[in-house]
């Protein structure tokens, strides 16, 4: 199946993000026409466990992302601690975050890559978090004809994310994360 032929969804969150995102995954039907591309803001010391705690709520494979790898329909890649992701001819390509960096702005450079690489087949989702990252790369998503979601900021631990995406007058949707399973789960059926 070629890229071209279903979305990629990239979901972006921090402090207070993770259980909005399983309760999206656990709202989700267990077969898509979309592949999830999750980028969690981490510090890189830390070693997540995001992938074997989202595959609990989900019967999409979840898998760690690696370098080089193709994306395959139906399957969800996590960022891995200390990394940064981009997308290229419809594959995930990783890179070393860089120590000195005191803002993490990964969730944006994630979007703005599928934005050049998928157009309209892209779709991000902005969850809870403490800064604006996100904000500039749904905009580009959304300039390319894809489509941007922010979480309800009232249904949000850490509201900041969401609500630099809202301000940005770029999102589509801003809704509570069982919302965002169902427009998801309307948007991305086979």
């Amino acid at each position: 199946m070629s890229i071209a032929s279903f979305y990629i969804v990239g979901i972006g969150l921090s402090i207070g993000g993770v259980d909005p995102l399983c309760e999206i995954f656990s709202g989700l039907p267990g077969k898509a026409n979309a592949s999830f591309l999750i980028i969690q803001h981490l510090d890189p010391a830390y070693r997540s466990q995001l992938a074997e705690r989202l595959q609990n709520f989900t019967t999409i494979k979840v898998n760690v992302a690696k370098h080089a790898q193709l994306i395959e329909c139906n399957q969800v890649y996590v960022l891995a601690e200390g990394q940064m992701m981009t997308i290229e001819d419809g594959k995930i390509l990783l890179s070393n975050r860089h120590h000195d960096e005191t803002v993490n702005k990964a969730v944006d450079i994630v979007f703005k890559s599928m934005a050049l690489d998928l157009g309209n087949r892209a779709i991000s989702v902005i969850l809870s978090g403490l800064d604006g990252d996100g904000s500039l790369g749904a905009t580009q998503i959304n300039q390319q004809g894809g489509i941007t979601i922010a979480q309800l900021p009232s249904s949000a631990k850490f509201p900041s994310m969401p609500e630099s995406a809202i301000s940005s007058g770029q999102t589509h949707f801003i809704l509570s994360p069982k919302e965002i399973a169902r427009i998801l789960t309307e948007i991305i059926k086979e």
